[in-house]
């Protein structure tokens, strides 16, 4: 939270800009628009689905592409429904064309007839040629399951899909080649290796928009009785509501259940913790405190700082581990603002900063055995190495400024100089929205993964530069994702 408006004032940095080099991964992402149903443009949207010529004994065929993907089945005259399996052909005429369903399944062509050609379903499974026809051509699903050739016809040739497994050759024809990824992951790998599939699922989905969109977001005003207000905000003046909801377990009441019914809205919660300097209650203010005998004391066993320090971290994996058992993956951006002197957490030494930081990693993933959380290392508006904890501890970079010259390209740079070329970077914590043709700008190129307006900045009256004429421009521009457009990650 940004000490400012309703908490005691602080300067945040942030300036210049910079060219963005066209090797970087976010010039050219993993995969394309990891989407399902917009018009918006989409890299790495399905191949074309191959129709299998009936033949009387049908030839050994050539190699297939084998690229990763979900591979269009032959269909059966019918049209897949919404699970959308793909039927066998007519036995002696003309198999239909198999629609493509939400999770179409494989099924073998005609005995004597030419293969339906199956159409690619979200997760649809591999794609087969008739007994004795050619094999069909598999289209890319998002999670497609792999290509394979027919009997005795040509081996299918699968498309990439965004999580594709590998494509192989038909049973009597030249193998294919490989497909990349494969199982439940875009070849990204969490830094938890037991994350679940939802979370390995959202940080996918983030590698998948960085670089070619930004996800809107929008933080709660968590302290009032309405914490709705922010993003019924955003609807009425725009019709959408933005991806991410911001929490904080500063504020206990309702936060975790907040949280889990925007994930089953389509949305992704993102949460922090304001928590008070150990051993003091948690309140923003003491959350400014230093920690009594400092961070050495915090994390010395017995000392009152440690038991204070545990029962707080308790506390939080405690709401965090109901969000797990629903299912529910939470970007969760601990110690913000890493490398300001405000917050007791940041007021030592980088290396002090990173002992913090590593201990919760610990406790979290391996004592209350919380798997479901994607880890946003969050700077504040002048990001420096030495509070940095590391790629293998660190699943999405970050850095946050309540300044106005959008799209902040400076901090951009010097959070990727930093983190990486490879992992994504957010704006966890903004006033202003960044304006997202500039972000995308070849001279001032910021793509920022997602924004996250601070509560009640997204108004007028607290950002003046957040006129509603321009957050209907930013929510409205086809690089910018709403949360009706997010595909599931359940």
């Amino acid at each position: 939270m940004r000490p400012g408006a309703f908490r005691p004032p602080r300067n945040k940095k942030s300036g210049g800009s910079s060219a963005f080099h066209a090797t970087d991964v976010t010039a050219s992402p993993i995969v394309g628009r990891f989407h399902e149903g917009l018009s918006r443009p989409i890299s790495g949207a399905a191949g074309v689905n191959g129709s299998d010529a009936a033949g009387t004994t049908g030839s050994a065929g050539s190699a297939g592409a084998g690229a990763a993907g979900t591979a269009g089945d032959a269909g059966t005259i019918g049209r897949a429904g919404t699970a959308g399996g793909a039927g066998s052909g007519g036995s002696a005429g003309t198999a239909g064309t198999g629609a493509a369903g939400a999770a179409g399944g494989a099924g073998p062509g005609g005995t004597p007839g030419t293969a339906g050609a199956g159409a690619a379903g979200t997760a649809g499974g591999a794609g087969r040629g008739g007994n004795t026809g050619t094999a069909g051509v598999g289209a890319a699903g998002a999670a497609g399951g792999a290509g394979r050739g027919g009997s005795t016809g040509t081996a299918g040739t699968g498309a990439a899909g965004t999580l594709g497994g590998a494509g192989r050759g038909g049973a009597t024809g030249t193998a294919g080649t490989g497909g990349a990824g494969g199982g439940s992951s875009c070849g990204v790998l969490p830094v938890n290796p037991n994350a679940t599939p939802q979370a390995r699922n959202l940080l996918c989905y983030l590698y998948s928009q960085y670089g070619n969109h930004v996800l809107s977001g929008q933080q709660e005003t968590s302290w009032v009785s309405n914490p709705d207000v922010d993003t019924n905000y955003i609807f009425t003046n725009t019709g959408k509501y933005p991806v991410v909801r911001g929490g904080d377990y500063l504020y206990p009441s309702g936060t975790t259940t907040r949280a889990q019914a925007w994930w089953n809205a389509g949305g992704i919660p993102m949460l922090c913790y304001h928590m008070g300097a150990p051993p003091n209650a948690d309140s923003y203010d003491n959350s400014m405190l230093s920690a009594t005998g400092g961070i050495d004391a915090v994390l010395t066993p017995g000392s009152a700082s440690y038991t204070s320090f545990i029962q707080k971290l308790d506390y939080a994996a405690g709401e965090l581990q109901k969000l797990q058992a629903a299912n529910v993956a939470v970007l969760w951006r601990p110690l913000h603002e890493s490398g300001g002197t405000w917050f007791w957490w940041s007021k030592e030494t980088g290396a002090q900063y990173v002992r913090l930081w590593n201990f919760m990693y610990d406790y979290f993933t391996n004592t209350k055995k919380l798997n479901n959380l994607v880890w946003l290392h969050p700077y504040d508006g002048t990001p420096l190495a030495a509070f940095y904890p590391g790629k293998a501890l660190v699943d999405v970079g970050g850095a946050d400024t309540y300044a106005t010259n959008t799209p902040f390209t400076s901090m951009f740079n010097s959070t990727r100089t930093i983190v990486g070329n490879a992992i994504p970077i957010a704006l966890h914590e903004n006033g202003q929205m960044p304006d997202p043709a500039a972000m995308f700008s070849t001279s001032t190129r910021a793509p920022w993964v997602l924004f996250n307006t601070w509560a009640t900045y997204e108004m007028p009256a607290t950002s003046p530069g957040n006129t509603v004429a321009y957050l209907q421009s930013v929510y409205a521009n086809p690089y910018v994702v709403t949360r009706d457009e997010v595909p599931s990650l359940k």
